[in-house]
């Protein structure tokens, strides 16, 4: 079924005739011939058309597909959507997106492909030396560019505790204005703001800036805790606690935070690990 078809079905449950939403753009008989797919749309009558319906072209599109998401979306959702790297996870969304590249291998999802790699490299193989290699070529492309597009803040982002500190700075205060750029966006875009801070406070941590990155982190948390998921506020509260600890500053309310939360959504296995993350912590304090 063509773009036409559907068309028709929003057109008709808006209860508007083809003289009204044709009206001014194109004659009556034309937008006729547009619905029975008899017509190419040119993207900027097809954007007027859309307007004139009051939809967005992505709900358009997840009409046109049945209510599903189109194939490619679904992946890019996948990699958008990885807030803790687990190897599972990784695993399932590599085998998936190498199938989807089998088939069409000139996409634009090559990149992700490539963070997927990276990314395995770092949490799966623990190749860290390796995967900061890779990140640093992704990042030499970037520079290149004149703009970051929403995917390729994502992309960055997730490879962002694989680069230096200056470099990650950098990365992030770019990011930070560019995202600033589409506050009047349909999708609030606030999430990827606390990622960029979130990881670069990963970063300071381990360059042992822990007055510094408790700061930012008690700024996060003032400023987006009614817009952050529950994972991204176990890893604040896990970070906060670390701080505290090499500050020598009481720990236990974050601890006891960190266990409420992850037990009210039932994730006793992300409990161990991050708390796992916190005892590793302690040790090389002790050392």
């Amino acid at each position: 079924m063509g773009f036409g078809q559907t068309l028709k079905r929003i057109r008709l449950n808006r209860n508007m005739s083809q003289e009204k939403i044709a009206a001014g753009l194109i004659t009556q008989g034309t937008y006729s011939r547009i619905e029975r797919d008899q017509l190419q749309l040119d993207v900027e009558l097809f954007l007027k058309l859309l307007e004139r319906l009051n939809i967005s072209s992505n709900e358009f599109l997840f009409i046109h597909n049945n209510y599903q998401a189109i194939e490619h979306e679904s992946i890019m959702k996948d990699f958008r959507d990885l807030e803790i790297t687990l190897p599972e996870t990784l695993n399932n969304h590599m085998r998936r997106l190498s199938i989807y590249l089998k088939r069409y291998p000139s996409s634009n999802l090559n990149k992700v492909f490539i963070a997927y790699q990276i990314l395995y490299l770092y949490v799966v193989e623990g190749n860290i030396e390796l995967a900061k290699q890779k990140a640093s070529l992704v990042w030499s492309d970037f520079q290149k560019l004149d703009s970051w597009y929403i995917d390729d803040l994502i992309l960055l982002n997730s490879l962002l505790i694989l680069f230096p500190l200056d470099t990650a700075i950098e990365i992030t205060t770019t990011a930070l204005k560019r995202i600033d750029a589409y506050e009047h966006f349909e999708k609030d875009l606030t999430y990827l703001k606390i990622y960029f801070e979130m990881d670069l406070c990963v970063i300071l941590i381990q360059q042992q800036k822990y007055e510094l990155v408790l700061h930012k982190l008690n700024y996060i948390y003032e400023n987006y805790k009614q817009k952050m998921s529950y994972q991204t506020l176990v890893a604040l509260f896990t970070n906060r606690a670390i701080c505290l600890f090499h500050l020598n500053k009481p720990v236990e309310e974050e601890l006891t935070k960190l266990n409420l939360l992850l037990s009210l959504y039932g994730e006793s296995s992300l409990l161990d690990s991050l708390l796992k993350i916190f005892k590793n912590h302690t040790i090389e304090m002790n050392k």
